[in-house]
């Protein structure tokens, strides 16, 4: 086998070379071979012919998912390298080299599926106030138009304010805004005119957005019609920004406002007029003036992508066009969708924000495949099964708190006090027989009791109930999650899921599990675009040369290329080599699969001596107990125990407490949390009803107390990130006299089994 070698690492080669020159894929090559290797013809039949498993012994594949290229390095303590067994000796950066980009991968899906639906949403019903009960779509075609309109409007906007010719495009464009087709649309605008584009986080102070946009010194800002008048705080102290594009209609009076005495200044520092536009006048403007287009190349800057860590400011992540056509590339070799479906319209719902890479990474693998694209029609998570209902995704992405949730809602229902005794033994009988299926036989379940019975009786209903009808796959990442609730949910809804691992600087997923796997619970294996080593953490216990765990170390096509304007932090995790340092924890098991176990540094001791590893602590409760929606585990070198601050989730948990703990009973609210939190033997039950879901802890990494609330930790307290972070320095100083009052009443379960 080929071993690789730093030198041998820009030995990219494109899926299309892949399949034409790896002789596993022989069969594919010889049915692409009737068509022009750069037609059109060829590249849709590539497309119709993923994933790459489907031209591969697959129970081969299974059993060895990816495999070492390299020796390992004891001087350095240095696992080998591991690629994906189906590319080991190329990694593999772009689908075609006609399609390198991701505004080519969007512009061929336009020429194959113009009239497709792309963007979608639920619309008001004139004079009723209510949404209907269907998407209303606008087609691929016509957000083409409607993006390049935009594109064109936005060069001739900014650079009449700066005097500057229509085609210069040296400027970042920021969004401030929920999911919405706008923003997607925004964002192909800027792809067309080769224009970077960042996110800010609606979520976050004006200081956190002050310093991105004065860091870019973006002269536009996109934003919906409620940051508006954040905006207009903001811009005393944004000397670059000159033009604010309102996704939203406003009427003639509101823009006269807005233009007139609402704006705090009519020039910028650089002496550009200031002024506010709707979305629609810039497009009409585009539409009037066309810009030449001006089409980027891999190497041009795509996005930056602002991560604000757990400490100090945000570092702004650069993101490549390169980098995105990797990512699509990956979901496309990996993604199977049943040949039942093939050449339909699919759908996803466009649910996890925008401002994270996560969902960047799946809406550009959507429209690369024109799949229709739906949002929810508030920001609000509460509305999500709603809006499911209505729409019946194909495929959806999810983070595994939702995924926890929808196990309480069904295991709830299935438990009510309506559901009568012969219902709920049938359901369990159910469950259990998929589970046992699930956990001695991978792939889907064809058998015909399963879609004659069980899912007449059950699982169809299931799945309605959520708007899952229609779903082939799920996909969860940005957290761990347990077995339990992927094995549970799998068998709920008879659904592959998939798991996955990455982070901003990889464009998001760098592995993905396969979706029906007997020993789910794992990332997978490296994806054919990246490739994978562990460094050894001693003082951490972790070796990677004997045990193949420690922190991973990435390289490939799919890492960024540097932090926005930060070179010290960029020479902290990049190397000279282009191994990407990330700072967790994994190990990789006999398949060659990935699983994140821990985070660099983030341990302390205990009073006895036991090094406690927080942040592993805590994805464990987060990921094993469906009742806790946040968690922040704390410990001090003088005491023998852990405490916490836990958030609830009171639709789930307060009936199983007014069961479970007969004085709580009539109490709701922040009524039950107080308490809680003041009587000791409802606080001791409680504690031992959620001690009794972890599994794999030891007893000194236990929770000994706790304090609960429905949501301790918030962005706007600054202790947790948009991604959900604890911010550890930032939470212990804002409840420092909770930590000590609860270190004063001691363990609630020291003398007891944990």
């Amino acid at each position: 086998m080929t071993m690789a070698t730093p030198s041998s690492i820009q030995d990219y080669i494109s899926l299309a070379g892949l399949v034409e020159t790896d002789f596993k894929f022989q069969g594919l090559k010889e049915e692409l071979s009737h068509y022009d290797a750069n037609s059109k013809e060829y590249l849709t039949a590539l497309y119709n012919a993923m994933p790459l498993t489907n031209h591969a012994d697959y129970r081969q594949f299974l059993k060895k998912q990816a495999v070492a290229v390299s020796e390992a390095d004891l001087k350095l303590g240095l696992s080998p390298v591991y690629r994906n067994s189906l590319s080991p000796d190329h990694l593999v950066s772009t689908i075609h080299p006609n399609l390198s980009t991701s505004y080519d991968l969007f512009n061929f899906a336009v020429e194959r599926f113009p009239d497709n639906d792309c963007l979608g949403q639920r619309v008001a019903l004139d004079g009723t106030g209510k949404l209907s009960n269907n998407y209303v779509f606008e087609t691929y075609q016509g957000i083409q138009d409607r993006s390049r309109n935009l594109g064109s409007g936005i060069m001739t906007v900014v650079n009449l304010k700066r005097k500057r010719k229509f085609e210069f495009n040296d400027f970042i464009v920021c969004f401030l805004s929920t999911n919405r087709k706008e923003w997607i649309i925004s964002d192909l605008a800027c792809q067309a005119y080769s224009l970077p584009n960042t996110a800010l986080y609606e979520t976050l102070g004006l200081d956190t957005s002050e310093h991105i946009l004065n860091i870019t010194e973006s002269p536009v800002l996109i934003l919906s019609k409620v940051n508006l008048y954040k905006a207009l705080e903001m811009l005393p102290n944004l000397p670059h920004l000159s033009t604010l594009i309102c996704m939203d209609e406003l009427t003639s009076d509101e823009l006269a406002q807005l233009n007139g005495p609402l704006l705090p200044k009519r020039t910028n520092g650089n002496g550009e007029h200031i002024s506010v536009i709707t979305m629609r006048q810039v497009e009409e403007i585009g539409a009037n003036n066309k810009v030449p287009i001006i089409p980027p190349t891999p190497d041009s800057l795509y996005t930056i992508s602002f991560t604000s860590g757990t400490t100090g400011t945000p570092k702004g992540v650069e993101l490549n066009h390169s980098h995105i056509a990797a990512g699509i590339t990956l979901a496309l070799s990996i993604f199977r969708i049943p040949a039942a479906k093939r050449g339909n319209q699919l759908y996803d719902m466009c649910f996890l924000p925008l401002a994270h890479i996560f969902e960047r990474m799946i809406v550009g693998y959507g429209l690369s495949a024109g799949v229709g694209l739906g949002f929810l029609h508030k920001a609000d998570p509460a509305v999500l099964v709603e809006d499911l209902k209505i729409l019946k995704p194909d495929f959806l992405s999810l983070v595994p708190r939702v995924l926890t949730k929808f196990e309480a809602g069904i295991k709830n229902g299935l438990q009510s006090e309506t559901t009568s005794t012969v219902s709920k033994n049938v359901a369990r009988n159910i469950l259990d027989k998929k589970r046992v299926r699930f956990q001695s036989r991978g792939g889907p379940d064809h058998s015909i009791v399963n879609y004659m019975v069980f899912h007449k009786i059950l699982i169809d209903k299931i799945r309605d109930s959520l708007g899952l009808t229609n779903a082939s796959f799920l996909i969860t990442g940005s957290a761990p999650i347990s077995n339990d609730t992927l094995l549970f949910m799998k068998s709920a809804l008879d659904c592959g899921i998939r798991q996955g691992y990455g982070l901003t600087e990889t464009f998001a997923g760098v592995c993905l599990s396969e979706a029906h796997e007997r020993d789910s619970g794992s990332c997978g294996g490296m994806a054919v675009t990246t490739e994978c080593r562990l460094r050894s953490i001693p003082e951490m216990g972790y070796d990677a040369v004997r045990d193949l765990r420690g922190e991973v170390l990435l390289r490939g096509p799919q890492i960024f290329s540097g932090y926005f304007k930060n070179l010290k932090e960029t020479r902290k995790v990049l190397s000279e080599d282009g191994w990407f340092s990330t700072g967790d924890i994994g190990y990789i098991d006999s398949k060659g699969r990935l699983t994140i176990i821990d985070r660099v540094k983030n341990f302390f001791k205990l009073a006895q001596g036991e090094y406690i590893a927080p942040e592993k602590i805590e994805n464990i409760y987060l990921s094993s107990c469906p009742y806790l929606s946040q968690i922040f585990v704390h410990g001090d070198s003088l005491q023998t125990f852990l405490i916490a601050i836990v958030g609830l989730d009171l639709s789930i948990i307060t009936p199983i407490l007014h069961q479970k703990i007969s004085g709580l009973k009539g109490t709701y609210g922040q009524e039950l949390i107080k308490s809680l939190n003041q009587n000791r033997e409802y606080k001791k039950e409680f504690l031992k009803l959620v001690n009794s879901f972890v599994k794999g802890l030891q007893g000194f990494e236990k929770v000994n107390n706790l304090y609960v609330g429905i949501e301790p930790l918030t962005l706007a307290d600054d202790t947790i990130t948009p991604t959900m972070k604890v911010k550890r320095s930032k939470a212990a100083v804002r409840y420092k006299a909770v930590l000590d009052s609860l270190y004063s009443e001691g363990s609630l379960i020291k003398a007891e089994k944990l």
